[in-house]
């Protein structure tokens, strides 16, 4: 009977090491799909940051930022957005506490100044073969001048101070959904967090998933390693942290597979028969 496949991105299907997919990450969902199962890559990555792995692996589905976005085979199918009041008032005060932040859309993520300098500086140092203006188009980023008031599906905020973040994570309001410390930014503590529209998490997004192919819960497995696949692994039948991963998501899950550099994805594949050895 076919199941319905969720993975994370970073930390889960993209090695925290290496920053490429493990080939036998590659191999096990590849054999999944020939199985049958209908698998989805299941990310706080944009919808265009989540196709930066596929000429590594083609997997056709994506939930991205965070459950805002559900896509198939490269076209859009819906997306949530945050109320744009909301966008340019959190634009507003980040700016003026002196922190990073992020907008992103369906096709860039629009950087303010000192998150482009930031990610000009992270990223420079990764990719060593490309210039900064090669990786922000590879990448889809562009500076905050060029906004034009797009819809926002996500925003990444993140501050140097964990105080001055304390403050503003603690008074987010209750008409906007809170994710800490998950993904690309789950090494920083409480400092970085992620904001989509009130109730949309990664969980919400396998809902949609689900409700376009006629899917239940039960046949649903999630991989995942930090705190925005909370939501995720509430909602699947089956949950699996990566060895790797945070330990409260470790706490949480169903199953500890090894970590991403350790055959992870694929030994967890095996463990719960969804692929032969």
């Amino acid at each position: 009977m076919s199941k319905f496949l969720f993975f994370d991105m970073d930390g889960t299907l993209i090695s925290p090491s290496t920053r490429h997919i493990p080939e036998s990450a590659v191999k096990g969902i590849a054999k999944a799909m020939e199985a049958g199962h209908k698998c989805f890559i299941c990310t706080g990555r944009s919808f265009h940051l989540a196709q930066e792995y596929m000429d590594e692996i083609a997997i056709p589905g994506i939930i991205f930022c965070n459950g805002a976005g559900v896509a198939m085979d490269g076209k859009i199918l819906s997306t949530t957005d945050i109320p744009q009041e909301l966008v340019y008032k959190l634009m507003e005060i980040t700016d003026y506490l002196g922190g990073d932040y992020s907008l992103l859309t369906r096709e860039y993520m629009f950087k303010n100044e000192s998150s482009y300098k930031q990610s000009a500086r992270n990223w420079g140092s990764r990719y060593t073969d490309l210039s900064t203006e090669e990786i922000f188009a590879k990448r889809g980023v562009r500076f905050m001048g060029d906004y034009r008031g797009e819809p926002v599906q996500k925003m990444d905020i993140y501050f140097t101070q964990q105080m001055i973040a304390d403050i503003f994570f603690s008074r987010v309001p209750d008409n906007l959904q809170l994710a800490l410390a998950g993904g690309y930014y789950a090494g920083t503590g409480n400092r970085g967090g992620e904001i989509t529209a009130k109730g949309i998490n990664k969980g919400t997004g396998i809902l949609k998933v689900l409700e376009i192919y006629g899917g239940s819960t039960e046949d649903c497995y999630g991989f995942g390693d930090s705190n925005n696949d909370i939501e995720m692994m509430q909602t699947v039948k089956h949950s699996i942290a990566m060895g790797n991963g945070a330990q409260n998501i470790k706490d949480l899950c169903e199953y500890v597979t090894t970590g991403a550099d350790e055959d992870g994805i694929y030994n967890a594949l095996v463990h719960y028969g969804l692929i032969g050895e």
